[in-house]
């Protein structure tokens, strides 16, 4: 129960943060002040950070390093689905100038980039439907490698190695 509080809190606490600042990011477009190019850059950062931590885990079960758990596999799953609806937020506006790995390609290529980032996004919430409902393990691995595909295209392509 605590962990399931916890895991919820998180969510809720990451969430809440990034939504503040897409709200400020929404601003700043319109030109009405708002967030700097260095706060969109940390934004992204941010929400690909909690993709990332949450990502990982279940990657070690898929790869077999450590042991399947439903209930974390689910819960991470959720979250990457939640949090990757902010990603494109962060890229409005740009490019930005400042500590960036991305590429301006991102928005010379705007459209195949937002179509790619919806892509991970359907994806991710594909796996956390089917881990939330309870998909057998050769089903969910089998959909955590799509939703891994969808990440390493587009790091192929708008991201510095």
């Amino acid at each position: 129960m605590m962990r399931e509080r916890g895991g919820k809190l998180f969510s809720l606490l990451a969430l809440s943060s990034a939504a503040v600042l897409a709200a400020g990011g929404a601003t700043a477009d319109r030109g009405a002040g708002g967030m700097s190019d260095e706060d969109k850059i940390e934004y992204r950062k941010a929400v690909y950070k909690v993709i990332g931590v949450n990502f990982k885990p279940m990657g070690a079960m898929v790869k077999g390093k450590i042991d399947y758990d439903p209930e974390l596999f689910a819960r991470n799953a959720q979250r990457v689905a939640d949090v990757s609806e902010m990603a494109l937020e962060g890229f409005r506006g740009g490019p930005h100038q400042g500590n960036t790995e991305s590429l301006d390609a991102i928005w010379e290529e705007w459209a195949d980039y937002r179509q790619g980032t919806e892509r991970f996004q359907e994806q991710a919430q594909e796996l956390a439907s089917a881990a939330q409902g309870g998909a057998e393990w050769p089903q969910l691995k089998k959909q955590f490698i799509q939703v891994a595909d969808t990440c390493k295209s587009c790091h192929d392509d708008y991201r510095e190695d």
